[in-house]
Order: structure tokens, then sequence, then C-alpha cells
């Protein structure tokens, strides 16, 4: 609770800070977390109803929050129902200071402002992936296959039928 409260408190002197300035109209302001609620707080419930926690590639743990806010360029209360992650960041900034992109080497991240304007339909990419150690995770297609090499164990799930990913389908569909 303190976290939260300091937390809080911290964004709301950015924001005050950006309006006091006369800042707030044309500035980006993202906020996201890097991962869902931790599983070691002791509440088996806090990710719900999604399934795992933080240090987990379940929804539990990849599904965060991600707002955007940009009063003079994104309609308040929208919101963007393709999947975007945090590598998203970098194209989304670049594009909002009128920056170029580097050519000399590959970004897969997005720049997200189309999607949150409705100026882009469909999805922001073509698939994401995750890794850590011998656990590896890709998403597309409203499908995500997790790997975990070590144990030999998969999971599969169709995201847009079953986002609290209940029903494992990695053997009904190899």
């Amino acid at each position: 609770g303190a976290m939260i409260r300091s937390l809080d408190r911290g964004i709301g002197e950015v924001l005050a800070a950006l309006r006091d300035n006369g800042l707030e109209e044309n500035t980006l302001v993202v906020f996201s977390s890097d991962n869902g609620g931790a599983g070691y707080i002791g509440i088996p419930s806090v990710n719900q109803p999604y399934r795992g926690w933080k240090m987990t590639f379940f929804e539990g743990g990849l599904h965060s929050p991600f707002f955007m806010k940009w009063p003079a360029v994104l309609p308040a209360g929208g919101t963007v129902d393709t999947p975007v992650s945090h590598i998203d960041v970098f194209s989304t900034a670049a594009a909002a200071a009128g920056a170029p992109l580097p050519d000399d080497r590959v970004i897969d991240g997005v720049d997200l402002i189309p999607y949150a304007t409705g100026r882009a339909e469909g999805d922001a990419h073509d698939a994401l992936f995750w890794r850590s150690g011998d656990l590896q995770v890709v998403m597309a297609d409203g499908w995500k296959l997790q790997v975990d090499g070590r144990q030999g164990k998969h999971w599969l799930f169709h995201l847009d039928t079953d986002p609290t990913e209940k029903k494992n389908r990695a053997e009904a569909e190899p």
C-alpha cells in the first residue's frame, strides 16, 4: 500500500510540474509496469482473472498496465485492443518527437500513436516474443505458445477465446 501511495504521489508531482510549466498538453507521458503482481506477496488472487504472476510468462505475469497521455494528440479514455510491449516506447517517443528511427539496425517496436488515435487497425505486431533461460514464449494471431525447455513442458492457449489460460491446447493442437 505504501509503495502505491508513493508512486501515486510521485506521478502526481510529475503531472503537476508539466501542468504548472505549460507543458501538459503537448507532452507524451507513458505509464506502465514491467510485469503483473508478485506471487510471493501471499495474495493468491493478486492477478485475477489471469493465471500466474511476476516472473512467469502466463498472462498474470505479462498482462500489465500500459497507459499513454498526450492531451493535444490522444483522445481521453481511448483504448487499444492489440497487444503492445515496452519495445514500442522507443518508436512511439521518436515519432512523437518527430525524430527518425535509426536505419542501421532493426527496431522491433512500433509507433503506437496511430493505434491510440484510431488511424491504424489490426495488430501492432505480427508476433511478440519473450525468453528467460529455458522458457520461450511467442504470441501471434491470438495464440500464445510457452515452452519450458528444461522441464519439457508446453502450454498453448488461444487468448481470444481463453484469455485466462484455463485450457492448455498443446496436446490437441500440436
